[in-house]
């Protein structure tokens, strides 16, 4: 579809979409106490990728978005590729004025004749709104063509504190791991891979602390999105759960590298998310190890170029709180949660049998309770107004599967259906349904299965219809989220 084709769409209500133009990556999320800060790859002029500069918006609910200004513009020679944030506060690096902590983003120079990728850093003195790039940029570089996308974080323990940044190797599939005492002078400390799924380059590598559900210990992540590869196709992100000592990140389980074109199992990796559009997360800084928030990019490479728009192009999804609970195989699994939404429906329960027509017609969070050990298929059809079908979501014992129609969109690879193994040896299934205008993201198993689809030009489905195998039973709670109700559970 040409990028000159507009289709007319309904602009997101629980999701941040630029006003106009091109977005990707989330980048430089931060929380400065009182509101969010995301950042995003921009393009300032049109709806296409280029010319990637940095916009900026502001949130104090992580679902209601303010736009601001651009924040860091493109450069004659380079582009400001993907990166992070951190506020200085004991001014390690020298660029504060002795009146407030410099917030400093850590970006990518990519060259804009595609002969190197470095790391460069630029400050603020007004909390985030504007940024100075560093005279003496980069502050990395390797000399490589493809040495990107650099997220840095404060490292604690009983040796002393240094600022750690982890980057890519893209093409190497390796994730590099640096230290720093003043953000401006690295060293470099170890790499990391490949490993497990290497079909598609690594990008937007992410590395932080998460609590074990129901302990008080904490376990190192480790994040790498990869393009293509992922286990629906296209863009995906993957996990390792391990130890990080200040120097190396030892995963708790090695994996064999392996060509992620193929898959022979859907037990072939940890992965963040299930779904066709979920890539390049990225968690907040200046948050607690408690509350780990992130948030991604909600598409993929394989047609975002080409989706239909309508002046915009690109949206984020939900904000996500993680945490890590045990499998029953003894490996520890992501969970997420929704925020910025009601924890819970104020409409109550109805249980179902048989069919049944779910009215919804406006952005909603959908709540279904299925039997979860049976082999027969509990089917949600998603429809127009005009009865025609969006999107369908079966689910058995083992297997929730999401099919998207072609709808708007005009790409061979865009109608597809998304696979997502469940846990076994569940009595019955919880599975929270958001559908915004666009889009639809999907938690099951009480948070340990996650799959994003965008359901690009759409606005929110009419109605649903539940179907059930002759004698068994469901519960649902349809819970419309208008702008009021937000504010309240914000």
């Amino acid at each position: 579809m040409p990028e000159t084709q507009q289709v007319a769409a309904k602009r997101p209500q629980l999701h941040f979409t630029p006003q106009k133009n091109w977005i990707n990556d989330p980048n430089g999320l931060f929380f400065d106490g009182t509101q969010y800060h995301l950042y995003f790859q921009h393009n300032p002029y049109g709806v296409g990728h280029g010319y990637m500069s940095w916009g900026h918006a502001v949130s104090t609910d992580l679902v209601n978005w303010t736009e601001l200004p651009i924040a860091i513009l493109h450069g004659d020679v380079a582009d400001i590729f993907s990166g992070s944030i951190v506020v200085d506060h004991g001014n390690a690096s020298g660029l504060g004025d002795g009146k407030v902590p410099p917030v400093i983003a850590l970006y990518t120079a990519a060259a804009k004749d595609d002969t190197n990728q470095s790391q460069a850093i630029a400050y603020s003195l007004d909390g985030g709104s504007t940024f100075t790039k560093y005279e003496r940029n980069p502050v990395l570089d390797r000399g490589s063509k493809n040495f990107r996308d650099p997220k840095v974080f404060r490292y604690e323990s009983a040796q002393g504190s240094y600022w750690v940044m982890v980057a890519v190797e893209a093409i190497e599939r390796r994730v590099l791991f640096y230290r720093s005492e003043n953000l401006i002078d690295w060293t470099e400390l170890s790499s990391f891979g490949p490993q497990a799924a290497t079909g598609g380059i690594w990008e937007c590598p992410d590395l932080f602390q998460l609590p074990i559900s129901g302990t008080e210990e904490l376990k190192w992540v480790l994040i790498v999105s990869l393009n293509p590869g992922g286990v629906a196709g296209g863009s995906g992100t993957q996990y390792f759960v391990g130890e990080f000592d200040g120097t190396t990140f030892t995963p708790d389980q090695n994996h064999d590298a392996w060509d992620s074109f193929a898959y022979d199992s859907l037990s072939q990796g940890d992965w963040l998310d299930w779904g066709r559009d979920f890539y390049a997360g990225v968690s907040f800084h200046g948050m607690s190890v408690h509350r780990q928030i992130l948030i991604a990019w909600m598409s993929n490479w394989d047609y975002a170029r080409e989706l239909p728009h309508d002046g915009w192009r690109g949206s984020m999804s939900a904000a996500r709180q993680l945490d890590l609970v045990a499998a029953m195989d003894g490996k520890f699994e992501i969970r997420q949660h929704f925020l910025g939404l009601p924890a819970t429906g104020t409409m109550p329960p109805q249980t179902v049998s048989g069919e049944d027509r779910i009215e919804l017609g406006s952005p909603t969070l959908l709540e279904l309770t299925v039997a979860g050990n049976s082999s027969e298929q509990s089917v949600l059809s998603l429809h127009r107004s005009d009865d025609s079908l969006i999107s369908e979501i079966r689910i058995d014992s083992a297997l929730l599967q999401h099919h998207r129609t072609a709808g708007k969109v005009e790409h061979d690879l865009y109608a597809s259906t998304q696979r997502m193994p469940l846990p076994s040896g569940l009595d019955e299934l919880r599975v929270r349904v958001l559908l915004d205008h666009g889009s639809i993201e999907i938690l099951a198993a009480d948070g340990r299965c996650s799959l994003t689809d965008q359901l690009a030009g759409e606005a929110a489905p009419a109605y649903g219809t539940l179907r059930l195998a002759e004698g068994k039973n469901a519960t649902f709670s349809v819970l419309p989220l208008a702008v009021k109700t937000l504010e309240v559970n914000a």
